[in-house]
Order: C-alpha cells, then sequence, then structure tokens
C-alpha cells in the first residue's frame, strides 16, 4: 500500500525528471531541495549504543500529509524570507528567481 509520502515523492520525481529535460532551472532547484527537506524530515536519530564498524539500519519516519505540509511551509517561509532580504540589498534578478521558486512550490501545498 502506498502511502501519501511515497505517492508525493513520486510525483516530485518525475516531474523533476521533466524539468530536468526542459532545462528549467527553477523548477529543478526548487523541486530538488522540496525532495531534500522531504528526505531530512524523514530522518531518525541514531540509536545511542553504535560501535563505529557496527552497521545499524534505522527505518525512516512516514511522513504525514500535515508534516508534509509543515516542510512545504517552513520551506516557502524561508524563501520569502531570502527574497524580501534580496529585494531590500537591490538584487532583483536573484529575488525574482526566488518568488519563482515559491510559486512552484505553492503548488505542492493542497497537494493529495
Amino acid at each position: 500500500m502506498t502511502t501519501e509520502d511515497e505517492r508525493l515523492r513520486a510525483h516530485i520525481a518525475q516531474e523533476l525528471r521533466v524539468a530536468m529535460k526542459a532545462r528549467n532551472a527553477s523548477r529543478v532547484a526548487a523541486l530538488r531541495s522540496l525532495a531534500a527537506a522531504l528526505d531530512n524530515a524523514t530522518a531518525v536519530p541514531m540509536p545511542p549504543r553504535v560501535l563505529p564498524n557496527e552497521k545499524s539500519e534505522v527505518p525512516r519516519k512516514t511522513l504525514s500529509l500535515q508534516d508534509v505540509r509543515t516542510v512545504l511551509t517552513r520551506e516557502i517561509a524561508e524563501r520569502r524570507h531570502a527574497a524580501s532580504t534580496l529585494t531590500a540589498h537591490a538584487r532583483l534578478e536573484e529575488a525574482a528567481a526566488v518568488e519563482a521558486e515559491i510559486a512552484i512550490l505553492e503548488q505542492y501545498i493542497d497537494w493529495s
């Protein structure tokens, strides 16, 4: 059975391939960072008693739809802050690129 998290990851991977083929740099950057943020959100702490040469497989967390929305909201908030900072320093081209990434990420907020 596929979870919402897995379906979204598969969709992002497919969209990333399409964006790479189309050479859409802002879409590729936004989707790569979203995939990395979702991967980071599923990380769990290592058990405390792991020896240096000992292999330890720890299952990753499964994200709920609310967890995914939280990650997306955080990513969008970080980009909004970056865009306002860039605008304040008169770096309008970079700010526009960040705004384009925000628009791409906002498409996934209500994804289901």
